[in-house]
């Protein structure tokens, strides 16, 4: 992905564009991960205040209908029926899986898998939810084969 201050101006042979505020609360994995991976991992499960996650609402991590990445999940909430795909994502999930985070570079909780189920609870108004903490020594076993 491309890190860049604005959005490409053509449609036509361009890179993602990719909102800095995304980059700089993103994971610095150097590896694509398979979830099914991730989700084989044996980690406890634990319940956590909802409000260590709230940040994460102000931060572009959905890629709009061209592919770039520069929608919050708080756009979301407040125009449900602006962003049909992320909203069926959200009513379609199964919250009863447990979040899946990991601390991210600036040391804040950070989802790896469960984003749209945390969007879920909160809009149902849950104040705790469950996760697994995967520890940063465990990720590498989640990198897609290659």
């Amino acid at each position: 992905m491309i890190e860049s201050s604005e959005p490409p101006s053509s449609a036509e042979d361009r890179e993602i564009y990719v909102d800095p505020r995304h980059e700089e609360n993103s994971f610095d994995l150097p590896f694509w991960r398979d979830n099914k991976k991730l989700w084989a991992l044996d980690v406890p499960t634990e319940e956590m205040s909802m409000d260590e996650l709230l940040w994460i609402l102000n931060i572009p991590f959905w890629e709009n209908e061209q592919g770039d990445i520069i929608i919050t999940p708080r756009e979301v909430i407040q125009n449900l029926d602006k962003y049909p795909d992320h909203r069926d994502r959200i009513k379609n999930s199964n919250t009863s899986f447990p979040l899946d985070i990991m601390r991210n570079k600036k040391d804040k909780w950070l989802t790896l898998d469960g984003l749209h189920r945390l969007v879920k609870l909160i809009i149902e108004g849950e104040s705790t939810v469950s996760v697994r903490k995967i520890p940063p020594e465990l990720i590498h076993l989640t990198a897609r084969d290659k």
